[in-house]
């Protein structure tokens, strides 16, 4: 079981741009060393990041949970989800990653109205960040021959990686816990709001209405904001805030637009509302951001607008 960590963190946010004739990325190789350096911050990313222990131990820190790591462990992480790990002090730990955007591959590798893609769409209290491969070998398996293929990129190594992607997501979900004594734990219960969640990452840019999300799920305006926030962990608008603020982290690394464009861009009316939301969700102003993401070199840029 994870232990608490209730302190709040700032965040940072990184974008992988998969493409969409394959929506997987993998970051392999024996580069990846994870040092121990204190967890001062979190970030998040758009797509379900499935990570891979060869050697070492240390700490995943994944919204308010804390679990332990060694090797042989598989980490998951879903998109939009505030986390970041660290090894033990004075060592560090050997990960190779994969990222995966579920909805694109399953709408492409399985038959039209099969959707366990909303099964990795959030987390929540008993989600399993890090799985034991000791305990599943045939998900490790799967996931050591999925980091082969795209290390190797042999000849059709898309296609089979691709079909290698579902079938590690398929064993993924028989593991995951469909019920739980938490209320608002169970799938039923989760996948209430995911509509809204569509929603909002296709109309960010526009003016979105409560009442809107709330009639797309199909529940009283009451009820979807009590639900909501108990899932999400954050009111309907502070989500809308935040994908608007990823979005303008897009943006503000990628374009040299002003950050009055960026914030008419991304659905605010003003630099105003940008700059507050931006301030509160990131820690400093967008364009403070802008110059520090732009100084600092990243390793995989072309990736991320801000990799660590």
């Amino acid at each position: 079981m994870p232990k608490k960590n209730p302190s709040p963190l700032p965040l940072e946010y990184s974008h992988y741009n998969l493409p969409l004739n394959f929506p997987i990325l993998g970051l392999t190789g024996d580069q990846w060393f994870l040092p121990d350096d204190e967890i001062t911050y979190l970030h998040c990313h758009n797509c379900l990041e499935i990570g891979f222990c060869h050697r070492g131990n240390g700490e995943l820190l994944v919204e308010n949970k804390l679990f332990p790591f060694t090797d042989d462990d598989i980490s998951v992480v879903c998109p939009n989800t505030m986390h970041k790990s660290k090894s033990q002090k004075g060592t560090t730990s050997d990960w190779e990653y994969v990222y995966i955007d579920t909805g694109m591959l399953f709408q492409d590798y399985l038959i039209p109205g099969y959707d366990k893609a909303s099964l990795f769409m959030f987390d929540y209290p008993d989600f399993p960040n890090i799985i034991s491969g000791r305990e599943h070998p045939a998900l490790k398996t799967l996931l050591l021959l999925i980091l082969g293929e795209l290390r190797e990129k042999k000849e059709d190594f898309e296609l089979h990686t691709a079909c290698l992607c579902v079938s590690f997501l398929i064993e993924l979900a028989r593991i995951l816990p469909k019920e739980s004594e938490t209320p608002f734990s169970s799938l039923k219960t989760r996948l209430a709001i995911y509509p809204a969640i569509e929603y909002i990452e296709k109309n960010y840019m526009n003016p979105i209405k409560i009442e809107t999300l709330a009639d797309a799920c199909a529940l009283s305006l009451t009820h979807f904001r009590r639900l909501f926030k108990a899932i999400m962990h954050a009111s309907p608008l502070d989500y809308v805030n935040r994908v608007r603020v990823h979005k303008a982290c897009e943006l503000l690394y990628n374009t040299e637009d002003p950050v009055l464009d960026i914030a008419l861009a991304v659905g605010f009316s003003d630099n105003t509302g940008l700059n507050r939301n931006f301030t509160r969700i990131m820690g400093c102003p967008p364009m403070k951001w802008r110059n520090r993401t732009r100084a600092v070199p990243k390793k995989n840029m072309e990736f991320s607008i801000f990799h660590t």
